[in-house]
């Protein structure tokens, strides 16, 4: 249990007692992300929207385009997160602190990070897969408020244990050392693990769901949305970036 609080409070205090390195190491990489995306979305879909915000069959619009937006804001946001998380990594464990507003790749391990970044959500995304095909099999079977409630936050803080599980080789690969999905998993089989995993959906809750309320607040504000989105989605890879990071640290060394 204190470990699992020992990791959380590590996430955090990385990124608030750091703020204005966190900042300059990283906004204006995901803000310049998600300025190409809603100029993407301007010039594809006819309005300044985010990846997440259309659908390949959305009412209204030509399905080519949308799919094609889709499919280039999710490989920009991913390249993006990867560079991010990459950056901050390093940072973490202590390696360098690059200098400049948009920090350099040259000299770092970001293929095979990206590379890392990709089995992993390979792997948190398959299992997801098979979670939503046995919700599917059950829910006309539950109540109403289980269906709707209980069996998303039951599959959410799942994939959440998961990613926090194997998600420990991207600080070992940001380090240059090599540290394989299954050998993060084995290493990462601490029970404190299961509480972080909690900890971690709690506070993803309280961060996208007062933004959500706001954006709905605001109706058809879509600049607006997408900001409170950038916001949020910056404060959640760059704090589980610091969950990684402490639990690839506590892994003994013959796991590693």
């Amino acid at each position: 249990m204190q470990q699992a609080i020992n990791f959380y409070v590590y996430g955090l205090k990385q990124l608030f007692d750091n703020l204005p390195t966190a900042l300059r190491l990283t906004a204006v990489v995901w803000v310049g992300a998600s300025v190409l995306v809603l100029i993407l979305g301007a010039l594809l879909v006819g309005q300044p929207v985010s990846g997440g915000d259309v659908r390949p069959d959305a009412e209204g619009q030509m399905p080519a385009l949308t799919a094609t937006f889709t499919m280039l804001s999710l490989v920009i946001n991913v390249m993006a997160a990867a560079w991010v998380s990459l950056i901050w990594s390093r940072f973490c464990l202590g390696a360098d602190t690059p200098r400049g507003v948009v920090p350099s790749l040259k000299g770092l391990p970001f293929s095979n990070f990206l590379i890392t970044v990709l089995l992993v959500v390979v792997v948190v995304g398959g299992a997801g897969l098979i979670l939503n095909i046995l919700e599917n099999m059950v829910i006309m079977h539950l109540p109403l408020l289980v269906s709707m409630i209980a069996l998303p936050l039951i599959s959410t803080f799942l994939m959440t244990w998961l990613l926090l599980r194997v998600g420990a080789a991207l600080p070992a690969t940001a380090a240059g050392q090599v540290l394989s999905l299954v050998q993060a998993w084995v290493g990462a089989r601490d029970k404190s693990i299961w509480v972080l995993a909690i900890l971690a959906v709690v506070t993803t809750i309280l961060l996208v769901l007062p933004s959500m309320l706001l954006a709905g607040l605001m109706g058809a504000n879509m600049l607006l949305h997408s900001l409170i989105g950038v916001v949020t989605s910056w404060l959640l890879i760059l704090i589980g970036t610091g969950w990684l990071v402490a639990i690839f640290r506590s892994i003994p060394p013959m796991s590693k």
